[in-house]
């Protein structure tokens, strides 16, 4: 009797250990902002929706959401440039291609002035048929759409609305992430490029947006910016 007392013992506080091994705290990035869960013991993944996309009769279609978002109307995630994965932070000593003195990629010395695939945020997160727009496109999308800013549930944006076709996208004001905190939420907002000016390695494309109106211009790098992904497969 002792000895099956504390063989059951044995397994019983082996089964505890097993099961507390097998928790994991989750962590959560909505509207760029992290959310920790801790003590997870299962996950259930749903099938991926496919992003959608508007046809603003330009050269390339533009999705209705930020990358991260559900809606038009939610901010999605923060990314620096040329990476991949919402961050808490965005410090150039935490920059993906920044190794504490100089910049390792994207530079004079290697000549790349356009985000390769594997550091498309959009092509990485959605697939081939989508990536980030180029300066070009962002140019495109000025000439020939009126911007209006416009609260919409609660957040402040510009309605982008197409001179040729009259279709529209919202695009919201969600600020840009320097360092620890975000500046200029719900007044504001910088989308990525997936382009560089001429020889300037430190700062990359935006398209740059305020109650007053919009123009393009360029920010550092490791500064978190949204991204709206364009289309670009067959329809």
């Amino acid at each position: 009797m002792k000895r099956f007392f504390i063989t059951f013992l044995l397994a019983s506080f082996t089964m505890l250990f097993v099961n507390a091994q097998s928790k994991h705290t989750v962590y959560v990035w909505v509207d760029g902002e992290k959310t920790t869960i801790e003590n997870v013991d299962s996950l259930t993944f749903i099938e991926k929706v496919a992003p959608q996309y508007v046809d603003l009769g330009l050269s390339v279609k533009w999705a209705t959401c930020n990358l991260g978002a559900a809606t038009p109307e939610e901010i999605g995630n923060y990314y620096a440039w040329g990476e991949t994965t919402p961050k808490d932070t965005y410090f150039k000593n935490n920059y993906k291609y920044h190794d504490g003195t100089e910049y390792t990629k994207y530079t004079e010395d290697d000549g790349l002035l356009e985000l390769e695939a594997m550091d498309d945020a959009a092509t990485a997160n959605l697939g081939e048929d989508w990536r980030m727009p180029t300066y070009d496109e962002i140019e495109e999308l000025q000439n020939n759409c009126t911007w209006t800013w416009t609260e919409k549930d609660g957040c402040g944006g510009f309605t982008v609305t197409s001179t040729i076709n009259g279709n529209s996208i919202f695009m919201p004001g969600a600020g840009d992430f320097y360092e620890d905190e975000v500046y200029r939420k719900g007044d504001a907002a910088e989308y990525w490029t997936n382009e560089s000016p001429v020889k300037k390695t430190f700062s990359y494309y935006a398209v740059v947006f305020r109650k007053g109106g919009m123009k393009i211009g360029d920010t550092e790098r490791f500064t978190g910016l949204t991204i709206r992904p364009v289309y670009v497969g067959a329809e």
